[in-house]
């Protein structure tokens, strides 16, 4: 009996978690390139129940026993757990905006096959960082490097392209992006970049007509769009950012430029942001079976309670 207050208090536990997962993804239902969080229920491990002492049952001289062996009751289950959350990195729908500072990424890179025939799945990410001063300082370090599938971006005070938490866009040299001098207004390209449809950097050539375009800056020729196999090594930190925390050894994140095989298998949108993966009626829809299971639990523990009570008042009470 009191097993069972423990398997139902767990359920509850597990239930309680799924259930904020749940409600996050709902609350970031219209953020930019949000991966919804999807919980991985475990159940605590099986116990086999066998009888002891009982002389009412299949005995062998007042044992139960049956080939030598204790009578077998069945198995315990003792619950369940929710040891963590694995984001979906499943592709979002692409909304157009118009505006030059959005972009959107168009990922079906297909499975890396290993030697043993298992597949691991591969994903294309933007390369941010937040740095200290991108003047002086502008490569990151790749302990600094985080990984975003938010292409909403802006121009901030020094020029530079920044997300809207302010960390800096990062090109395939892992160097911040310059767009705006404010030193030099007639450098600046503002609203006139283009990025195209392989991640290039074109700024319009000066003293050119219209539609004339070269390669932006020195060096700053590519978003640095980073495949990184087996997304699962990916840690959330929040901001809809993530830390790759593979180890030694290990696949690192690399340019998808650098890559041939994956030409044709991703692609940018300028103009466009990628939307939340989070299908919104299966969300509620989960939300509503979580707290259906969550009540199940409720009324088991309020009968086991009910139970108990009896067993401590009533049996044995001296009657007359």
């Amino acid at each position: 009996m009191i097993r069972g207050l423990y398997t139902a208090a767990s359920g509850m536990l597990a239930l309680q978690r799924r259930q904020e997962t749940l409600a996050n993804n709902i609350a970031n239902i219209n953020t930019p390139g949000y991966k919804e969080d999807e919980g991985v229920l475990r159940a605590f491990p099986e116990q086999l129940i066998a009888r002891i002492r009982d002389k009412e049952g299949i005995s062998v001289n007042g044992y139960p026993v049956l080939g030598g062996q204790p009578v077998m009751i069945g198995r315990l289950h003792t619950g369940v757990y929710m040891p963590e959350a694995l984001p979906n990195f499943r592709q979002g729908d692409i909304e157009q905006t118009d505006n030059p500072y959005d972009v959107a990424l168009l990922d079906n890179i297909p499975p890396r096959v290993e030697p043993d025939g298992k597949q691991t799945e591969r994903r294309l990410f933007f390369s941010v960082a937040r740095l200290a001063d991108p003047d002086n300082q502008p490569v990151a370090n790749p302990e600094e490097i985080r990984y975003t599938r938010n292409g909403q971006w802006q121009v901030n005070a020094k020029g530079y392209l920044v997300t809207s938490d302010g960390y800096y866009v990062l090109d395939s040299n892992n160097s911040a992006i310059r767009v705006n001098d404010p030193q030099d207004p007639e450098a600046s390209v503002g609203q006139k970049l283009k990025i195209s449809e392989t991640g290039e950097l074109l700024a319009p050539v000066p003293n050119e007509p219209d539609g004339t375009y070269q390669s932006l800056g020195a060096g700053q020729t590519r978003l640095g769009l980073k495949v990184v196999t087996d997304p699962n090594q990916l840690v959330r930190e929040g901001n809809n950012l993530y830390r790759w925390a593979g180890q030694q050894g290990q696949d690192q994140p690399a340019n998808a430029a650098d890559d041939p095989q994956l030409n044709g298998f991703y692609g940018v949108k300028q103009g466009w942001v990628e939307r939340s993966n989070v299908n919104a009626t299966q969300a509620m829809t989960d939300m509503m079976t979580v707290v259906r299971a969550y009540e199940a639990n409720q009324r088991v523990i309020s009968t086991l309670d009910g139970t108990l009570e009896k067993a401590a008042n009533e049996i044995g009470r001296v009657t007359g």
